[in-house]
């Protein structure tokens, strides 16, 4: 408890107070009913070995197998049952800091509390046995709203921990972890209506047998996770191979990612296109692959031939990352993101809308974190003259759109700039270059070299070709 932020050692207490009055209440509901203590008796043990069948999502978020099995509980016993099945996985928490042991077991308990006061206030009944009738069409209403009171309740009481004890920003938390997972558990609550009507049918024997397509689940999810583990650990590898090549914009990638992000969602860009501009940021200067490393490290002056090498970077990042089919509509924001709004950028010299959204957003986030890192000539900006910089250019260089969209975001969340300290030691040791491409107040407009600009147009033909294919073959067709 020590370990806690006071705010958080109040946020616990009130939760864990709350989860100890609806223990309480339910006990008493339940005391000397042996129908109620059938139901827990079979339930509770399913509950704990359902903690081992724990599916992973992604990096941040792990999907419970206990969910259905709690919304079983009340779905069959009543609320009184879920919140006692809720505090039985306490038996297998006797390892952890008693914060997370009090925080994790009242979550239960007063998920299981909602989502059965809930279903029973919109008139649902037990369903221990199956009605003459058969299933209850009307039932359906109580069950799914209770299904999403669950995962409210279990979204906000995460909500509340990580802002109060890790300070983070409650949005974030939101995107990054409550939206990601909606939709998934909001299948494996139905595996929770399956269970119930199972012992409806057979009894608690029956419904075990839900364990089945639980693990099908797990299994399935498990894989998925694998599949997006895979994929991250190709492009760090890829961003790994740039950054031992090019020192001193070390964890540049990630940041330009993370700032492309923002802006998205100030935007309100959908998860799906959100998440594929977060791979274009991190790829976005994976072409320097191709640029000889002595230019990259060049500390003085680039000849006409060494910047037409640094210019080609945009159409060597597509062309790497063109196999990699997770990510159709970032090759747009890699090819395009040193294009300017005036038409003086390169590889092909668009101008205005005719530059992808992508790149526009990776533009802006590109050279805001150059201005904000330390390099050998210049020190590191303040965010606000870098902002203010922005600003000067938009319109000619940046889309003004996606400036605002910048400074709008970090008005919501910090910014946490290049440590100086690391960067100085690269350029030491390293020495770095005499101009920094990404930098709009250190560089000349630049004319789009011809011969780039045709490799680069035929490139991009392609790559809208195999979109193009991509697309028809979802519709299943050219119509």
């Amino acid at each position: 408890m020590q370990q806690l932020r006071p705010v958080a050692q109040v946020y616990l207490a009130v939760v864990t107070a709350g989860a100890l009055a609806a223990l309480v209440a339910a006990l008493a509901v339940i005391a000397g009913d042996r129908e109620h203590l059938r139901v827990l008796a079979v339930l509770a043990p399913i509950f704990v070995l359902s903690i081992f069948l724990k599916s992973r999502m992604t990096q941040q978020v792990d999907l419970s197998a206990n969910v259905p099995i709690l919304i079983a509980a009340y779905l069959i016993g009543g609320w009184s049952v879920a919140c006692l099945v809720g505090i039985s996985a306490i038996v297998l928490d006797r390892r952890k800091a008693l914060s997370r042991i009090l925080f994790n077991n009242a979550q239960w308990v007063l998920m299981g509390l909602a989502g059965g006061l809930i279903y029973e206030t919109m008139g649902g009944t037990s369903m221990q046995t199956v009605p003459t009738d058969g299933f209850e069409a009307a039932l359906l209403g109580p069950i799914v709203v209770s299904i999403i009171a669950v995962i409210g309740i279990n979204a906000a009481l995460m909500l509340g921990i990580l802002a109060f004890q890790e300070q983070i920003n409650p949005g974030t938390i939101w995107r990054s972890m409550v939206l990601t997972s909606v939709g998934p558990y909001f299948a494996y609550g139905l595996l929770g209506l399956l269970m119930a009507v199972l012992w409806s049918i057979g009894g608690g024997f029956a419904a075990a047998l839900v364990l089945l397509p639980l693990l099908v689940a797990r299994r399935a999810f498990n894989q998925y996770a694998e599949q997006r583990e895979a994929y991250e650990s190709t492009i760090r590898a890829l961003v790994q191979a740039v950054e031992t090549k090019d020192h001193y914009t070390r964890g540049h990638s990630e940041r330009v990612s993370r700032a492309s992000v923002l802006i998205a969602r100030i935007l309100k860009m959908r998860d799906d296109r959100v998440e594929a501009l977060r791979y274009a940021g991190i790829l976005h200067d994976v072409g320097k692959l191709g640029v000889p490393t002595r230019v990259l490290q060049k500390t003085g002056p680039l000849s006409d031939m060494e910047f037409a090498a640094i210019k080609r970077h945009p159409r060597n990042g597509t062309e790497m990352v063109r196999g990699i089919a997770f990510l159709e509509e970032a090759y747009n924001g890699i090819m395009h993101h040193h294009e300017r709004l005036d038409g003086r950028g390169y590889p092909l010299g668009l101008a205005g809308r005719d530059i992808p959204e992508f790149a526009r957003i990776i533009a802006v986030a590109d050279a805001f974190d150059s201005m904000t890192s330390t390099r050998s000539y210049r020190g590191a900006r303040e965010i606000s003259e870098a902002l203010h910089e922005l600003e000067n250019c938009a319109g000619t260089q940046f889309d003004p759109t996606m400036v605002q969209a910048l400074i709008a975001a970090l008005q919501l969340e910090p910014w946490t700039v290049a440590a100086p300290a690391e960067q100085r030691q690269v350029d030491v040791e390293l020495g770095a270059p005499s101009f920094d491409h990404d930098d709009p107040a250190a560089n000349l407009p630049t004319e789009p070299d011809p011969q780039i600009a045709a490799e680069a147009e035929l490139a991009e033909r392609r790559n809208q070709r195999l979109l193009h294919r991509r697309d028809v073959t979802r519709r299943g067709g050219w119509s």
